[in-house]
């Protein structure tokens, strides 16, 4: 994709993730090229990049943005709650030393935002989903990575983490640091079943608070 419109579909994935698009609404080229200040063909293809990632859906000449359900949610999480454990295994034995380092690193941001009592949601999202990134990324499978990527974009669009509680924020903070332990200990099924276990406080604690106060 060339740069002119690579810069338009990041700005169209921030925008929905900011709510500046919501889910639901028309995306129009011409619109988009007078916004955006280019011409139709980036954003024609920024479009079609995102109906490739299921985001957009095309309508005649113009594309709307997808909107999520309850249930949808809920299966994401389901299919993701796998590959993630399964990333987790695999990082244990595959990781290298600088992913080791750098997954420690964020876990140390993390504990420092969590620990100012008041910690800035989208700060504290960033940094869960770098750390989710690096264990991806540390399980040398570039199919766990493509998997776990979309289904992390189709999430990062509802703002689920954005309506998260102090506590749970605590908890996932721990449960990252003992997934990132295992990690570090060369631990694959201790490093399997701690990530497994944190998927599914996720996702039970999304179906119990999130879902009810979104849909």
């Amino acid at each position: 994709m060339a740069n002119s419109s690579m810069k338009v579909y990041e700005e169209l994935v921030k925008g929905i993730v900011e709510g500046k698009f919501r889910l639901g609404s028309v995306l129009k080229e011409d619109e988009l090229a007078k916004l955006f200040g280019v011409s139709r063909t980036p954003v024609r293809e920024a479009l079609a990049r995102l109906e490739r990632e299921g985001l957009a859906v095309k309508r005649g000449k113009s594309y709307m943005i997808v909107p999520l359900t309850a249930e949808d949610v809920v299966m994401l999480y389901e299919a993701r709650i796998p590959l993630e454990a399964t990333a987790a295994k695999l990082a244990a034995v595959r990781a290298g030393e600088d992913h080791v380092r750098e997954m420690g690193e964020v876990i140390e941001a993390i504990k420092g935002e969590v620990s100012k009592g008041d910690p800035d949601p989208v700060t504290l999202a960033n940094l869960n989903g770098r750390f989710h990134e690096l264990v991806a990324f540390a399980s040398g499978n570039k199919y766990i990575v493509e998997f776990l990527g979309s289904i992390r974009l189709r999430l990062k669009i509802v703002r689920v983490t954005l309506f998260t509680s102090y506590q749970r924020r605590v908890d996932e903070a721990r449960e990252h640091e003992e997934v990132y332990q295992a990690i570090r200990g060369r631990d694959p099924d201790r490093a399997y079943i701690v990530m497994m276990n944190h998927e599914i406080n996720v996702l039970n604690y999304v179906k119990e608070k999130i879902i009810p106060m979104l849909f």
